[in-house]
């Protein structure tokens, strides 16, 4: 049940005024698309310096330091951009996964919440609330968030809806709805999901 590391673009909340800002920035996601986290965080780092308001850029640099799993460092740049941007829900979702690291998934749940109370249609929000209760073994309420997740990914003909399905998957099998397992199950499949040998046996 992972979450995919989405790397931010340059338009979500605003671009920066500054061209250099932009530039850094923009070499950071490229060494972000690469793999190259260390550098990436140089450039974010560089294109805060030049413009302190980048609040993608903290977003990003607090991602890029989750892949080191260097949890402190990603939770400070996390919280200086919900206190420079207090109603992005990007910095909330992203905090939401360092406390799930950090075995706090109660925290972790918060920031989703408060994440929901800024938008209240955002499935990965609600992908997010599904996975917290499944880890928590909550499933009835995993599967509460996890329709609403499917509701909101389908309404955008959002690709990452391929990984809801697997999830509502899980979350049926371990409710004992085997016919909705196969349901979802199918519908992962036709999105190009592979399912591992462990969940098709136990859809047998």
């Amino acid at each position: 049940m992972c979450q995919t590391s989405k790397i931010i673009g340059n338009d979500l909340y605003a671009p920066s005024k500054s061209e250099k800002a932009r530039s850094y920035y923009n070499d950071g996601h490229n060494a972000m698309e690469n793999r190259n986290y260390r550098k990436a965080i140089e450039f974010y780092k560089l294109a805060i310096t030049e413009d302190p308001g980048y609040i993608d850029a903290y977003d990003n640099l607090a991602l890029a330091y989750r892949q080191f799993n260097m949890l402190d460092s990603a939770a400070c740049y996390n919280l200086i951009s919900i206190k420079k941007f207090p109603k992005g829900t990007v910095a909330r979702r992203n905090q939401a996964i360092v406390e799930e690291k950090r075995g706090q998934t109660d925290k972790a749940i918060a920031y989703l919440k408060e994440a929901l109370e800024i938008d209240n249609k955002d499935p990965e929000t609600y992908y997010g609330l599904m996975r917290e209760y499944s880890i928590q073994k909550n499933f009835t309420e995993a599967l509460v968030n996890g329709n609403k997740a499917e509701k909101y990914y389908s309404e955008r003909n959002d690709p990452n809806i391929g990984d809801c399905y697997l999830m509502l998957c899980i979350i049926n099998l371990f409710l004992n709805n085997k016919d909705q397992a196969k349901h979802y199950a199918q519908l992962a499949q036709n999105k190009g999901v592979k399912l591992d040998q462990a969940i098709l046996d136990a859809l047998k």
